[in-house]
């Protein structure tokens, strides 16, 4: 009879055993002094503590950040957690072995011998990849919002442009006719060409809104983005802006051509590369770089420059639309709209990395099928 009630008393340690070993969350225990008596496998992978080693040297004060052993302690005493005794869905961060903070979702539980505590028993549900998965869902949301938004301004531009074009075509034939036919004084020629400047910068406003408002890549074919790159700087290198930057080119000879809008593409680079040198203010340095992903579904161009970077503050609106930290009359604001809607609309990314003490990088993803990428930016 004393055998079977030891073989039960067995049976039912081994399934006890087995119970907390198969457990998903990490399962620890700890005794009044704070040695560690129960440390299942998931409590292994969470913490990189091996079960022996931890069932052999781990104090449960080591588990937690500071002091947070007692101010557990003193939170399963209290009735306001979940009832004495207890602790419920309580957000908290542990200690790994290699002393890495790892964010947790804990329930614990005092163990009583009547009225005394002899233990306690914690269950820990790893947090980071549920953490990791709301930062992307945000991120995602964020940029679906923007796309929508990029999307509505685009009409409204469109129809803007549109609307425009005739009346400002009509000002500027009409002042040349009269600057043509008439004899003015000089001061009426001089106000008569300041009509026809700022006509020149509303219509340059307005073929920057078409720029802008083009949803679709019309005329797509394969193209040689280093071709690409080579004739925008070609076309740049010369103005005064450019006369006191060094520019280097790491352009990989062996890239596959990316099916695009070739036009698009200028535009897109040399929007990109006056931005930074405008932001060097005509000196320093800007580094140009093309190579295959390691995935090789994708080119990757890196423009970089040796400016101030950019603010924290502003980094997250240099994609919208009129947003410019230019002087008045010096920039439309619509440059980084117009290369964001040209990367979306190669299904391609952008993204942008930012350093005070390093200045900026532009990197841009097209896809080698248009069809897979994503059309999506991220800032820096």
């Amino acid at each position: 009879m004393e055998t079977d009630k030891t073989k039960d008393l067995e049976r039912s340690e081994a399934f006890l055993h087995n119970l907390i070993q198969s457990a998903v969350d990490a399962i620890i225990a700890a005794d009044k002094t704070g040695k560690v008596i129960i440390f299942n496998d998931a409590a292994a992978e969470i913490s990189g503590y091996s079960v022996k080693e931890a069932l052999k040297n781990l104090d449960i004060r080591d588990v937690y950040l500071g002091d947070g052993a007692r101010e557990i302690m003193k939170k399963l005493r209290s009735d306001e957690f979940g009832g004495k005794g207890k602790l419920k869905s309580y957000l908290v961060n542990v200690v790994g072995k290699k002393g890495d903070s790892i964010p947790i979702r804990l329930n614990a539980s005092i163990v009583y011998d009547g009225d005394k505590e002899v233990a306690t028993i914690g269950f820990f549900h790893d947090m980071r990849e549920e953490i990791e998965m709301k930062k992307k869902l945000e991120k995602t949301q964020v940029q679906l919002l923007q796309a929508e938004k990029m999307a509505s301004l685009g009409k409204l531009a469109a129809g803007v442009a549109h609307q425009l074009n005739n009346p400002l075509g009509g000002i500027s034939l009409f002042t040349k006719l009269i600057l043509e036919e008439y004899e003015l004084q000089d001061k009426v020629k001089e106000d008569l060409n300041r009509i026809l400047k700022d006509t020149q910068r509303c219509s340059d406003t307005v073929k920057e809104l078409l720029e802008f408002a083009r949803q679709t890549s019309q005329f797509m074919k394969p193209c040689d983005i280093n071709k690409a790159i080579t004739r925008t700087l070609f076309l740049l290198e010369n103005q005064a802006l450019f006369q006191n930057i060094t520019t280097e080119k790491d352009l990989s000879p062996d890239l596959p051509p990316v099916k695009a809008d070739i036009q698009q593409l200028n535009h897109m680079f040399m929007n990109i590369i006056l931005n930074a040198a405008q932001a060097m203010e005509g000196n320093g340095k800007l580094i140009l770089k093309t190579y295959l992903h390691p995935s090789r579904d994708r080119i990757c161009i890196e423009i970089k420059d040796t400016g101030p970077g950019i603010p924290k503050d502003i980094k997250k609106h240099i994609f919208e639309p009129f947003f410019t930290t230019k002087e008045e009359g010096k920039g439309t604001g619509l440059g980084l709209s117009i290369v964001y809607g040209i990367v979306e609309s190669h299904k391609g990314n952008i993204h942008v990395k930012s350093d005070p003490k390093k200045g900026t990088i532009f990197l841009i993803e097209l896809p080698l099928n248009s069809s897979e990428g994503k059309g999506n930016k991220n800032g820096r």
